[in-house]
């Protein structure tokens, strides 16, 4: 390993400690809640303010399911600690996505079609995050020396 790449790898060993998101995952998060503004006062200039809510609510939950999951994600791949805490907050997260969506669709709240249309920022986001976002650092040779 070169000297000019032992700050960033040092770097990188600092965020991983924190525990914070890497720079992809930011902008992804960023583009999906973006998205899901922009489709919610698009719903409310054409539809009103019922399908707004529910585009609204749909780009909430999209947005708070994609940070729990880069969050699982992250401390089953970081390998930090143990990780069963995480599986049981998987299995809330999951528990607790279907149960509102469900409660929100028993209530008639809001119109299952805005409430869907929400959720497509998800999509949205993730594409648009991993294809403009910053794209994540090479990880360096498990073993350096050794050319394959």
């Amino acid at each position: 390993m070169s000297t000019e790449q032992l700050p960033q790898v040092k770097q990188r060993q600092v965020k991983q400690r924190r525990g914070t998101l890497d720079g992809t995952m930011r902008a992804t998060l960023i583009s999906v809640a973006l998205t899901a503004v922009v489709l919610s006062l698009g719903a409310l200039a054409s539809y009103g303010q019922r399908p707004a809510l529910g585009v609204a609510l749909g780009g909430t939950m999209a947005v708070i399911n994609l940070y729990v999951f880069a969050k699982v994600g992250e401390a089953f791949l970081g390998k930090r600690g143990n990780a069963a805490p995480w599986a049981v907050i998987a299995v809330v997260k999951l528990c607790a996505l279907v149960g509102a969506v469900w409660l929100i669709l028993r209530t008639g709240v809001v119109p299952p079609l805005a409430l869907a249309v929400g959720f497509t920022s998800l999509v949205i986001g993730i594409t648009v995050g991993s294809l403009f976002g910053p794209k994540p650092p090479e990880d360096e040779d498990p073993t350096p020396g050794m050319k394959g």
